[in-house]
């Protein structure tokens, strides 16, 4: 393979020279654009060109087509997915430019802004310039096992789409917590112990102190260490890591926002749950209806609400308060269930996420879950055998999960013990005892929130699994 691919870079070498001998500088400094194809081919779209037309003006993008005809050659230059044509005239000092120049390169051409014949819109050039040659054919088709992420980005729109989705919705997020008062502050993305989550962590070794750390599984316990500090409304958008699943709605790496709020509770959290997924949606579709797989949800709030013991009553035909544990364990066991102790709570969780999440389309607040779902969420006020957790559905997909926040140390310490009594040790949370002892210093009552925002934008991107979101995902295992 290394000389394989010694012997491209000779190949490219080569051409490169011819290009420099021929006086063609194959990759020059820069150039000045003042109408970006981006903003010309949305214009030409629009139909709204027409009081630029006899306007001088610059551009460039990657030339991604290019067709004869009759007296002129047709270009099409390409940037962030819109297109704007190039007009070039066989008898005029632009077409002897063309001959360093074939599909794929990226181009910069200065002209005349003119009304085509047809009605269409281009640009007339008087200089075609050679920014950055292509030497790699842009056809995954011809070499497939060549065919990187990048090139599949260059050559698919609707990928480049469903990636810029993702971006926007990480900006919107930002912009709409700013709004409502929250600071970002960024916290250690390598922990010494990691919490936040039931999850198996990506170890690492940090050699200035010989100790092993993990990429973070959340942010979460950070975060409420800034309102112990007296922060009030805290957030922060980041990759999260968790070594598991690679599947449409899981990833390695994936990011969320996380959010914390001194003085609230976990109602709290849904109305703010709700008003960001209106304002992203409404602000990247132009409507509050997402269209996923062929079916439509609105997030216009206010959002169903429905306990956990509810929705198992009326989709899986399950009572929480009368079901024997013989029946539940039956039921465990049918459904290839892993646990590592019985827990009647735990139990109960699981089978509501293979039975019930998946019929949860339109946007749905499930509430009030078993205490042994979570150890750092407070007791509910009305009944301990519960506690203030809600999770939110669009589609049949969890996009959030949030609390009333635990703030009793005693409490949060006995919890962390039973935690790790119930789960799987790779996945337990960790008896995080300098934690429990920053909370002895008093954190305020709270309401905390997590949104998962490659799954929101993979729905709201049209995408089928949400390695099409992320730029550069992890390939799928074999």
């Amino acid at each position: 393979m290394a000389e394989g691919f010694e012997r491209r870079v000779e190949e490219w070498r080569s051409l490169l020279a011819r290009l420099r001998g021929a006086g063609v500088e194959p990759y020059p400094h820069g150039f000045r654009v003042d109408y970006p194809v981006s903003l010309l081919g949305l214009l030409r779209r629009r139909r709204q060109l027409d009081g630029l037309v006899g306007a001088r003006v610059s551009t460039a993008g990657r030339l991604v087509a290019r067709r004869e005809h009759g007296t002129v050659v047709f270009l099409e230059l390409e940037e962030a997915g819109e297109r704007m044509q190039v007009l070039v005239r066989r008898d005029g000092r632009a077409y002897s430019m063309l001959e360093p120049v074939w599909l794929g390169d990226v181009v910069g051409v200065v002209g005349t802004l003119v009304k085509t014949a047809r009605g269409d819109y281009a640009v007339e050039a008087e200089e075609v310039v050679l920014l950055a040659k292509s030497m790699v054919p842009l056809d995954p088709r011809s070499r497939p096992e060549r065919a990187s992420r990048t090139m599949r980005l260059v050559l698919d729109p609707g990928l480049r789409h469903s990636v810029l989705v993702r971006g926007l919705v990480v900006q919107y997020t930002r912009e709409f917590m700013w709004g409502r008062g929250f600071v970002e502050i960024p916290t250690p993305v390598l922990q010494p112990v990691y919490g936040g989550a039931a999850a198996r962590p990506f170890t690492t070794h940090v050699y200035a102190l010989d100790r092993d750390w993990y990429l973070r599984v959340s942010p979460e316990l950070y975060l409420k260490r800034l309102l112990i500090a007296g922060f009030p409304k805290v957030f922060e958008v980041g990759p999260q890591f968790r070594n598991e699943d690679i599947d449409p709605t899981h990833h390695p790496e994936f990011i969320t926002m996380e959010a914390y709020q001194a003085w609230a509770d976990y109602r709290d959290m849904m109305g703010l749950l709700e008003s960001l997924v209106h304002e992203v949606t409404v602000r990247l579709l132009g409507s509050p209806v997402i269209t996923w797989r062929g079916r439509k949800a609105n997030v216009m709030p206010p959002w169903r609400r429905v306990t956990l013991y509810d929705a198992l009553r009326e989709y899986a035909g399950i009572d929480p308060d009368s079901v024997r544990d013989e029946d539940l364990k039956e039921m465990v066991r049918r459904l290839e269930i892993r646990m590592k102790t019985w827990s009647r709570g735990v139990a109960l969780v699981k089978i509501f996420e293979k039975l019930v999440e998946p019929k949860l389309v339109e946007p749905t607040i499930v509430m009030d879950y078993p205490w042994e779902s979570t150890p750092l969420c407070k007791r509910h006020r009305e009944n301990p055998e519960l506690v203030e957790r809600f999770e939110a559905f669009i589609h049949g997909v969890e996009i959030a999960n949030a609390y009333t926040e635990l703030n009793d140390p005693v409490e949060q310490y006995e919890r962390f013990r039973e935690e790790q009594r119930l789960y799987d040790q790779a996945e337990a949370h960790p008896l995080d005892w300098e934690f429990v002892e920053d909370m002895a210093l008093g954190m305020p009552p709270a309401g905390g929130i997590g949104v998962g925002l490659d799954r929101l934008a993979m729905m709201l991107a049209g995408a089928e699994s949400i390695r099409d979101v992320i730029a550069f995902p992890m390939p799928l295992p074999r």
